[in-house]
């Protein structure tokens, strides 16, 4: 097997890191990573698939921690993407993600509709009919819009999405509330 890396470990050991079962693919998406960055819309982009590319190639899981970071602060594209072993829905223990990926449009009419809904939020948690004691100390607005999906990968996919699913990302740096618009039938007058 092609050796890729080394990381040495505090003790003095050291962990070597070879491709594996899917070397095929993850080279296929590491070389796309690296021809995307040619077409981002700014240096926080260029970040996210920078670091993308260094965890697919390396398995550096803190390099993927860095792209989830990279994507909160991504606040406002007009495109949107995400990749990586996110979701952990499969597996009954919880650990072991499933590999999936988006690419989607911002819906900016309703995604308008929630940036309200997020600006009213403190005011609207003080009317939910339990204690303040069931609610963080200090609101962090996420950020909350409507996607229309292009492309999903993965073995089914979800009607909205909140991630990452990192909880010392979520807790220190944020998250973002994402709503899958033209996943599910919207309704109208002859469907009421």
């Amino acid at each position: 097997m092609p050796y890729l890396k080394r990381y040495e470990l505090e003790d003095g050991a050291s962990v070597d890191v070879t491709a594996a079962d899917f070397q095929a693919f993850m080279g296929k998406v590491t070389d796309n990573i690296e021809q995307a960055k040619h077409y981002t819309a700014d240096a926080t982009q260029r970040s996210m698939l920078a670091n993308y590319e260094e965890h697919f190639r390396y398995g550096h899981i803190d390099k993927h921690k860095d792209s989830q970071r990279d994507w909160i602060r991504d606040i406002g594209p007009i495109v949107e993407t995400n990749i990586g072993f996110i979701e952990t829905y499969l597996d009954p223990s919880g650990a072991r993600a499933e590999f999936e990926g988006f690419v989607a449009i911002v819906n900016k009419k309703t995604s308008a509709k929630f940036a309200s809904l997020v600006n009213n939020a403190e005011e609207l948690i003080q009317k939910l009919p339990w204690s303040s004691d069931f609610e963080k100390p200090v609101f962090s607005k996420p950020d909350f819009t409507d996607l229309d999906i292009v492309a999903f990968g993965c073995s089914g996919t979800p009607i909205g999405i909140n991630i990452p699913n990192y909880d010392d990302i979520r807790q220190h740096d944020g998250f973002k509330n994402v709503n899958l618009g033209n996943v599910y039938p919207r309704p109208n007058k002859s469907s009421i």
